[in-house]
C-alpha cells in the first residue's frame, strides 16, 4: 500500500471518530410533575425489549439517578424548568415562582410574560425568556456552534417550552382556546408555515367525541379508585373511568385536551415535526430538542398523584415516548442521540386522601389568612392603610412607601409580619428578606433551600413555608411547591449516545443535568450553574 493510501486511510479513521465524538441530536425531555419514584413503581406496565421501549430505555439501558433533589424551595414549574435549563438555583436563575409581584407596583408578574411580544398564532402579549438571568445549555451550545446548532422547544406550557430554550431557541406551546400550537414574535416574525400547516392537519380534532378508557386491566394498576371522592375534576370530567371528550372542537374541548394524555400525544406529534421539518441531527453541529410534557401535572392536580389517571396517563405517555424514539432510531439512529429525562417538580397527595389513611394533613386559605393579617398589622403600628401590598405564596410583599411615610424601618416591619404569619394555620417556618439577605443560614436544611430560591428583586419581604402536608387553597386536589422531599425528589436520568447502563444511589440535584450535557459535549457551562459533573455517565 502506498504511503498516500495509508494517508487517506488514516484521513478516514480520523473523520469518523470525529464525526462519533459528539451526538448528533441532544433530547431534553421534561415530565412535569413526575415524582422520583413513579417510573420504578408502575415500571411493570411499560414497554420492555426486544420491543422499542420507551421509559425503559433510562431504566434498563441507561444511567439512571434514583436519589436526586432540588435544593431549593418553590418547587413549582418555572422554577424547575429555570434550573434545568441553567444549571442554576433559582437565586442565580432569577425564576423566583411561577408568578411574584412588583416590589414597586404589588402588580402580579407572570414568569414568562413580556408585553414587548406579541403571540403568534394567538391574540394578546406573549412569552419570551426575558426574566431568565442566566444562560441555558441550550445558549452555550450556539454559541459553541457559532450559531449553527439548531435550538427547539415545545410543550403544551408556554413557561415549560420557553425557559428550556433559553435565549437562542425557537419556542412553540398549546393555544387552550383554539387548540393550535403558537409561538412569540420574541422568537419569529411570522408563525413558520409547517406550524400553521400543522395546526391546520385536522390532528387537534382528531380526539373529538373519544374516550379516555383505562389501557389495561384494571387489577394490573398500583393504584385504585379509593382517592376518588377527594378528587376535582376539572370542568366536563365525571370522577371515575371513562373520561369522554366533547363531540365537537370547541374551547371547553381544547382545554380537556390537557388534562388527558392525547395532550401529550399532540406534543409529541408536533416535535416529529420539528425534527423532520429541520432535519435535526443531519448537520454538521448537535442539534437540541427539548420537549416538556405537561400532562401528568395537570392530572396530578387535579385527580391527584396516586388516581388511576394519573397511573395510566404514565403508562400511555410510555408508548408515546416509545413511538418518538423509535421515529428518531429511524431518522438519525438512537445511538447518534444523547436523551435527558427529569422533572420539574415532584407532587405530595391529596391531603383528604392522607387524611383517610391515618396520616396528619391539611388544607386551608392561607394567602386569604395572610391577607387578613393586614388589620393586625396596621393597628400594631398604629396607622390606617395596608401595609400588605401583595401575596403571591410563598413570598409576601410590604408597601415600602407606606412605611416610609409613616417613619417605619422596614426590617421591623418584616419581623412583625413574620411573627404574625407563623400563627396562620398550615404555615410552618417564616422567613425575613432581611435574614435570607444577611445571614448565614446554612446549618438548617430548610432554610437553605428558602435562601436558594430567594431572588431580592423579585422574591417577597417574607416568605412562608408551609407545613408539611399542608395545601393552601381549592383551586386543586393536589399539589406541589414546598421543600420537602416529596416535592424535591425526582427523576435524572440519561439514555443513547454513550451511555452506560447502571443505577446511581448517591444524592445528586437537578441541577447536575445542563453542566453534565455540557461536560459530555465538551462545551462550556452556562454562565451561574451550580451543578456538578455526573461521572458515572463517563464510565465505559
Amino acid at each position: 500500500m502506498s504511503i498516500r493510501s495509508i494517508a487517506l486511510l488514516i484521513g478516514l479513521v480520523v473523520i469518523s471518530t470525529s464525526a462519533l465524538a459528539r451526538p448528533k441530536l441532544v433530547l431534553q425531555i421534561t415530565v412535569d410533575q413526575l415524582r422520583g419514584d413513579m417510573l420504578s413503581r408502575y415500571q411493570d406496565n411499560f414497554i420492555k425489549a426486544p420491543q422499542q421501549p420507551g421509559f425503559n430505555q433510562f431504566l434498563t439501558q441507561g444511567t439512571r439517578y434514583i436519589n436526586a433533589h432540588y435544593r431549593h424551595n418553590t418547587t413549582l414549574t418555572a422554577v424547575g424548568h429555570g434550573t434545568l435549563a441553567t444549571g442554576a438555583l433559582p437565586s442565580q436563575h432569577g425564576i423566583a415562582a411561577n408568578n411574584w409581584a412588583d416590589r414597586q407596583t404589588g402588580e402580579r408578574v407572570y414568569c414568562v410574560a413580556d408585553e414587548s411580544t406579541h403571540l403568534l398564532g394567538a391574540e394578546g402579549y406573549s412569552s419570551s425568556p426575558a426574566n431568565l438571568m442566566a444562560s441555558t445549555f441550550s445558549d452555550e451550545l450556539y454559541l459553541a456552534s457559532q450559531g449553527k446548532a439548531k435550538i427547539f422547544s415545545v410543550s403544551i406550557k408556554d413557561r415549560g417550552a420557553v425557559l428550556t430554550g433559553g435565549q437562542h431557541g425557537k419556542s412553540f406551546w398549546y393555544d387552550k382556546n383554539s387548540g393550535n400550537m403558537i409561538s412569540s414574535s420574541f422568537f419569529f416574525k411570522h408563525l413558520p408555515g409547517y406550524a400553521q400547516r400543522f395546526n391546520q392537519s385536522g390532528l387537534k380534532d382528531s380526539f373529538v367525541d373519544s374516550q379516555w378508557d383505562l389501557s389495561l386491566p384494571t387489577q394490573s394498576y398500583k393504584n385504585s379508585s379509593a382517592n376518588r371522592t377527594f378528587q376535582i375534576p376539572p370542568k366536563g370530567f365525571n370522577q371515575g373511568f371513562p373520561h369522554q371528550l366533547p363531540d365537537k372542537a370547541d374551547k371547553l374541548y381544547y382545554s380537556m385536551l390537557t388534562y388527558t394524555p392525547f395532550g401529550d400525544e399532540l406534543t409529541a406529534e408536533f416535535a416529529r415535526m420539528l425534527i423532520s421539518e429541520h432535519q435535526l441531527g443531519k448537520g454538521e453541529h448537535t442539534d437540541y430538542l427539548a420537549v416538556s410534557f405537561s400532562v401528568a401535572d395537570y392530572v396530578g392536580h387535579m385527580f391527584g398523584p396516586n388516581s388511576l389517571e394519573a397511573e395510566d396517563n404514565l403508562i400511555r405517555l410510555d408508548r408515546t415516548l416509545a413511538s418518538l424514539f423509535g421515529f428518531l432510531d429511524n431518522h438519525i439512529g438512537l445511538e447518534n442521540v444523547l436523551i435527558a429525562l427529569s422533572a420539574d417538580h415532584g407532587v405530595d397527595a391529596i391531603p383528604e386522601y392522607k387524611r383517610s389513611l391515618g396520616f396528619s394533613a391539611f388544607r386551608g386559605d392561607i394567602s386569604t389568612q395572610v391577607k387578613a393579617l393586614n388589620k393586625a398589622l396596621t393597628e400594631h403600628f398604629n396607622i390606617e392603610g395596608e401595609l400588605i401590598r401583595a401575596v403571591q405564596l410563598p413570598s409576601v410583599y410590604l408597601d415600602y412607601p407606606l412605611l416610609a411615610k409613616h417613619q417605619i424601618p422596614v426590617p421591623e416591619a418584616q419581623q412583625k409580619l413574620a411573627d404574625l404569619a407563623a400563627t396562620v394555620p398550615g404555615v410552618g417556618r417564616v422567613f425575613t428578606r432581611s435574614e435570607l439577605m444577611s445571614k448565614d443560614l446554612s446549618f438548617d436544611p430548610i432554610a437553605t433551600k428558602v435562601q436558594n430560591a430567594y431572588v431580592p428583586d423579585r422574591s417577597g419581604d417574607v416568605v412562608l413555608v408551609q407545613q408539611s402536608s399542608a395545601m393552601s387553597g381549592n383551586y386543586a386536589a393536589a399539589t406541589h411547591g414546598s421543600p420537602y422531599r416529596y416535592d424535591t425528589h425526582v427523576p435524572l436520568h440519561f439514555a443513547g449516545w454513550k451511555i452506560p447502563a447502571q443505577k446511581v444511589t448517591r444524592q445528586v440535584s437537578p441541577e447536575d443535568l445542563a453542566v453534565t450535557l455540557s461536560a459530555l459535549l465538551g462545551i462550556s457551562q452556562p454562565d451561574k450553574a451550580t451543578g456538578h459533573v455526573l461521572q458515572e455517565v463517563f464510565e465505559r
